[in-house]
């Protein structure tokens, strides 16, 4: 395995990322990784959670014989440019940047790019395919394609319902910090109100900054309008136990994508791409991220490549 760190200008930014590519010589089929919401590096990590979920595809892609390309968002890692002021076409005009670099690098078989997008990334990933219509092939893991603003409502209600479930003089204290932090349903609904009132690219809520330019292009968004428009081959790979984009979507979004579906809606699998072999908890997920990403994930992505490369 051969990793190099490569960096393009795109949109006035300079980008960095990693490929990954096979010790032999040739020319590879790649996959290009877009990430879900929040500040994130090249293997969807911030300070305060490490999801090591990039990372660990591309190394097990690699021994497939298929190499990989992540990068830094604006701003994050060691890619200069404002995360916070971006907003939602600014990161997809970024991807379609990272991609036209794909087309001219001398180990990548410029007929076998293929896009894999977690999480929101699974809403960029298309629009990138709408602008580009080489692409390959998507794999979409934990896809939505609900309007945003009812996903945050629905996510909600799910945090505000875990909190008033806690127990004991810690529940208390959690619930406490819950309720200072508008973490419920009514602050949620005020917070897309302000979002969708406002012209500014940045808010800050709770002492929080927020990246309001992006979610107010989420927000506008049609997703089963996006995913009509595409044509190529896709993966959908969705989480039974995902409480933050529902499984049930992968379904939906196959029935409107013009193109061969391979769908997979996995067992105890949660957003974060590890098992909950019990009660799904969003205020819990930190705690599974020390266990790595599920096998069957990376089997699932391999097994579907290994049809579709030449």
């Amino acid at each position: 395995m051969i990793e190099k760190e490569i960096n393009i200008n795109a949109n006035g930014n300079n980008l960095s990322g990693t490929i990954c590519l096979p010790s032999e010589e040739g020319r590879f089929p790649v996959v290009l990784m877009i990430h879900g919401s929040g500040p994130l590096d090249r293997d969807e990590n911030m300070p305060v959670q490490k999801l090591n979920v990039f990372n660990a595809i591309a190394h097990s892609l690699v021994q497939q014989g298929i190499a990989s390309l992540r990068y830094d968002k604006r701003g994050c890692g060691k890619s200069t440019g404002d995360y916070y002021s971006a907003g939602l076409f600014d990161v997809v005009d970024d991807a379609v940047s990272w991609f036209d670099f794909a087309k001219t690098y001398e180990y990548f078989d410029v007929n076998q790019i293929f896009l894999l997008g977690h999480s929101e990334g699974c809403i960029i990933a298309p629009q990138v395919n709408i602008q580009r219509q080489s692409v390959a092939g998507h794999i979409l893991l934990c896809p939505f394609v609900d309007k945003i603003d009812s996903i945050l409502m629905k996510q909600a209600a799910q945090v505000e319902k875990e909190f008033e479930e806690l127990k004991g003089f810690g529940g208390f204290i959690r619930k406490s910090l819950g309720r200072m932090m508008g973490a419920n349903v009514e602050s949620q609904k005020k917070l897309i109100d302000k979002l969708k009132s406002s012209d500014k690219d940045t808010m800050r809520v709770m002492l929080q900054k927020i990246p309001a330019k992006s979610l107010r292009e989420l927000i506008s968004l049609d997703p089963p309008a996006i995913f009509k428009q595409i044509t190529s081959p896709m993966l959908i790979i969705g989480g039974e136990k995902d409480l933050q984009c529902d499984p049930a979507d992968v379904h939906k979004i196959a029935e409107l994508v013009n193109a061969p579906v391979a769908k997979h809606v996995i067992k105890n699998l949660t957003h974060v791409l590890r098992f909950d072999e019990g009660k799904p908890s969003i205020l819990e997920t930190t705690k599974l991220l020390s266990k790595p990403v599920e096998p069957i994930v990376l089997e699932t992505i391999e097994n579907w490549l290994k049809t579709k490369v030449l």
